[in-house]
């Protein structure tokens, strides 16, 4: 009776785990882009782990565009990221704000789009 009841345990876990599993999307990172594919993917890994770069546009959900600028100012340098995502058609579907960031705090912008994409 224990391992009956120890199995009914397992496959409720198990159950709630695959029900709790957001469906996996494929983003293209657009040509326009000036931010490495390492640092969006590494991101997406971070606080978006459903979406998946891809290098296939045609396997596609999305595109996105992001883009980074870099300025100085009496010997700081500052980046501000922006992010736009698009659909397929290349129609702008949501933009992130493009702020001024010290250090590595991009994680905003990586949320807004799997906000977007998940809901």
């Amino acid at each position: 009776m224990r391992t009956f009841t120890s199995l009914i345990l397992l496959f409720l876990f198990s159950a709630t785990v695959l029900i709790a599993q957001k469906p996996q999307k494929r983003v293209f990172l657009s040509p326009k882009s000036n931010i490495t594919t390492a640092e969006i993917a590494e991101g997406f890994s971070k606080y978006c782990p459903n979406i998946v770069l891809t290098q296939n546009e045609a396997k596609a959900d999305y595109v996105l565009e992001a883009a980074e600028k870099v300025s100085a100012n009496e010997g700081t340098t500052s980046r501000h990221w922006h992010f736009t995502l698009m659909n397929l058609d290349g129609d702008v579907l949501m933009a992130t704000h493009p702020e001024l960031h010290f250090g590595n705090k991009f994680k905003h912008h990586f949320e807004a789009v799997c906000k977007f994409v998940n809901k």
